[in-house]
């Protein structure tokens, strides 16, 4: 039996499991009643406006831009709690999204089981602000999580509700409800928050716990330790699982806690002891944003580029999608991140499962960018284009026993000078069958030295 007592000292002898560590994917998928306006002035800095997702907040700030729009198009007795009923979810496929997330090489998926609007996505006896209840009538959380894992990935319902913007029993409440005269969360409104996520972990059993909306009030007013000690104790004890919780625990320093960190639309500089995951949307918005067009996506480059960065620093990335509210992923989106999957395919061995090399950056004779990492005896040098001529790499130790390209139908051999400084010389073109993007060099038999990456 293994217990868990609600103090830093003992949450923090939990391990990270290994398959969230290994996995270096993750979906993370946006989905709500703000999907039926679908709308925020796109910007390259995040304001009270600034996301989509963030509307129930946006159309009671008097002044701001979603509240025009709002205004303009659906009037002043539309209450936010009304788009509800206007998602239908008519389109939305379960099985087909979770087909498209493993297609694309995630090893895990987080879609939000309640964000800042109060509305949960499962099937609640806490409150009857459901989408079992109104709107698609279907347990979103429930239906999603049975088909992402039939298919061999990990699944977790993310929860906002530290802080909503929106209180579906008070219609037309601005703000942030159940904040106190001093902006901290009431006693009430954390009494109803801890029994809706509470349900939440005994309901689903989510693989990973992911927070978010802690930016008003510290763990001891949240009660996030106790939540944590009870989650850890029902997955090892009850459930028999391994798993993992975010660092959106409280406010202050407290964001310093949780077995991986969360920057967002942030990266780290260099390599990190600490487990973290990169959070970000495909554009600016997390959920759908209807002003959002091709050029304000990343591009496959990019996002491959991105990912390749953040392995090498022993992070994971959580790439957002934000579906349309009948439940279709828009074309952009799929082609993105399909593009991201067809490079996955042919480079994978390279990322999954990998920790990172002694250092994570270099660069070649010409400027090109290069990533290392590390996996089951063989050293891995990611190049951000195609090298003019050479690329010179540092093996430590021991040399190679091969050097090798992968492309899309298997590794092929390049020229290479033997010892413990590698340079491999390239052909003027890379191969054709090759995805492009970023270009994996494998050197086969390469000892890592013992840097003890938590």
């Amino acid at each position: 039996m293994t217990a868990y007592e609600p103090t830093w000292e003992s949450l923090e002898r939990h391990d990270l499991p290994g398959w969230y560590d290994d996995a270096k994917l993750g979906i993370f998928v946006h989905w709500g009643a703000y999907s039926v306006p679908a709308w925020a002035p796109v910007s390259d800095e995040v304001s009270e406006s600034g996301y989509a997702e963030w509307y129930p907040r946006g159309m009671y700030a008097e002044g701001s831009d979603v509240r025009e729009y709002h205004l303009e198009h659906y009037g002043p007795e539309f209450e936010y709690g009304d788009f509800l009923e206007y998602w239908h979810a008519e389109a939305w496929d379960p099985e087909r999204w979770a087909e498209f997330f493993a297609d694309v090489g995630a090893g895990y998926v987080v879609t939000t089981a309640e964000h800042h609007d109060g509305i949960t996505l499962w099937d609640s006896d806490v409150t009857d602000w459901t989408t079992v209840e109104r709107g698609p009538r279907r347990d979103v959380i429930g239906e999603l999580g049975r088909a992402v894992r039939d298919r061999g990935m990990k699944f977790a319902g993310s929860f906002h509700g530290l802080l909503n913007f929106y209180d579906p029993n008070n219609p037309g409440l601005f703000g942030h409800p159940g904040l106190d005269d001093k902006g901290h969360p009431g006693s009430e409104y954390v009494e109803f928050m801890n029994e809706k996520l509470r349900e939440l972990i005994d309901v689903t059993r989510p693989d990973l716990l992911w927070l978010d909306g802690n930016w008003k009030a510290s763990v001891e007013e949240y009660r996030t330790k106790e939540t944590i000690a009870y989650y850890y104790e029902q997955a090892a004890n009850e459930w028999g699982k391994e798993v993992v919780v975010n660092d959106r625990l409280g406010s202050g320093t407290e964001l310093r806690r949780g077995d991986f960190y969360t920057p967002e639309y942030d990266t780290f500089e260099e390599i990190s002891d600490h487990k973290w995951e990169a959070v970000r949307g495909l554009a600016g918005s997390f959920g759908y944003n209807r002003n959002e067009l091709d050029d304000h996506y990343l591009t496959v480059t990019e996002l491959v580029r991105s990912f390749v960065n953040i392995v090498s620093k022993n992070g994971n990335l959580l790439i957002n999608v934000g579906p349309r509210a009948d439940g279709t992923i828009p074309r952009v989106q799929r082609i993105r991140l399909s593009g991201l999957g067809d490079w996955f395919v042919v480079n994978r061995e390279a990322i999954v499962g990998s920790i990172p090399w002694v250092e994570a950056t270099d660069r070649t004779a010409d400027g090109t960018s290069v990533r290392y990492t590390w996996n089951d005896g063989s050293l891995y040098a990611t190049t951000f284009g195609w090298p003019d001529e050479s690329v010179t790499v540092e093996t430590g130790k021991t040399g190679p026993d091969t050097v090798e390209l992968l492309t899309a139908n298997g590794a092929i051999d390049v020229d290479w000078e033997d010892g413990r400084t590698v340079t491999v010389t390239t052909d003027a073109r890379p191969p054709a069958d090759h995805p492009g993007h970023a270009y994996v060099l494998r050197l086969r038999g390469v000892d890592h030295p013992d840097r003890g990456v938590q």
